[in-house]
């Protein structure tokens, strides 16, 4: 039996991106999960190597391996993956790794990895007409270009792609997954409309708690900013000075406020032991350079991380002497 491996990320491009792949094989698909970097979808291709599971396909979303991981999973398998990745602190690899894998690409910062899936397998998702209008609120939500005025529209497109977002944020990936799935025998009335799509997908109900859930998060991102603290980040080029602060969700906004504090390079929100950089769009900061010190990677505006948290470590040399 055929079988295709589809190894993405995360958030809403990564998800997005996954099932636009999902759609446009025939193939029975494996979709797997990996953190923000090379380091994630390396350990994720880790455990796929040391699997049993056979692929006969093998595609790779909004992220790129390592150089390192690509020739080792092209010589294992036999596979020559194609990576859709939009990351342009990837590029060193784009480049370097070309016997190993297939790289679509985008340099410019305005094509998420569903719009470069999308692009690259129309014929085959011809057969689900409401998916360009998701694609285009996936693709203004990854880019922040979901905010500028020009799409501030009659049909609110930046606003859906927010609110688009959110409803993966509430529902969760896999029911977010399940719906979207559902959503292919579906009759809809309306392909071209941000909110006729959405409600017709995940139900009348669904929107309404999501839009009463984006009010509640605006007072909860207002309150985290006007909590947040400040530091210095001393790397070997440069010194910033950025805001910081905690939260549990809602890390690209919040992120987003910091960075309108005064004399701040970049915002930078820690969940746990995962880091989300943003910058505001006039400053000269590339926080993907940042992110690569924390193996990390992503936009030149907005980009993550990982820490590895060794918490019995820290608590044991936290301790009062």
């Amino acid at each position: 039996m055929s079988k295709t491996l589809i190894v993405t990320h995360t958030d809403l491009d990564g998800v997005m991106s996954g099932l636009v792949a999902k759609y446009a094989t025939s193939n029975e698909s494996d979709i797997r999960y990996a953190d923000a970097g090379a380091a994630g979808i390396d350990a994720v291709l880790e455990d796929v190597l040391a699997g049993d599971d056979q692929y006969t396909q093998a595609i790779f979303l909004d992220n790129t391996p390592s150089a390192e991981m690509l020739a080792k999973f092209h010589n294992q398998t036999n596979l020559t993956p194609t990576v859709y990745d939009h990351h342009v602190s990837n590029q060193d690899v784009w480049e370097s790794a070309t016997v190993d894998a297939t790289f679509v690409t985008d340099q410019t910062g305005t094509s998420s990895a569903t719009e470069l899936a999308f692009n690259d397998n129309q014929t085959a998702l011809a057969k689900l007409p409401f998916l360009p209008v998701l694609v285009k609120l996936t693709n203004l939500y990854d880019t922040w270009t979901w905010q500028d005025e020009r799409y501030a529209d009659e049909q609110q497109t930046g606003q859906h792609a927010q609110v688009f977002n959110e409803v993966l944020n509430f529902i969760g990936r896999d029911r977010f997954s399940a719906f979207m799935d559902e959503a292919t025998n579906k009759t809809f009335a309306e392909v071209d409309v941000p909110s006729a799509v959405l409600a017709t997908i995940f139900s009348d109900l669904i929107m309404a708690l999501v839009y009463e859930r984006i009010k509640s998060n605006q007072d909860y991102v207002a309150k985290k900013a006007e909590k947040a603290e400040f530091a210095d980040l001393v790397l070997p080029d440069k010194t910033y000075h950025y805001a910081y602060t905690t939260a549990s969700s809602q890390m690209s906004e919040i992120g987003n406020a910091l960075t309108n504090l005064p004399d701040v390079d970049f915002g930078l929100v820690i969940n746990n032991g995962k880091l989300s950089f943003r910058v505001a769009k006039d400053k000269d900061v590339d926080v993907s350079v940042i992110a690569g010190y924390f193996n990390g990677g992503g936009h030149a505006k907005a980009s993550g991380a990982k820490l590895v948290m060794d918490w019995p470590t820290i608590i044991q040399n936290a301790r009062n002497k």
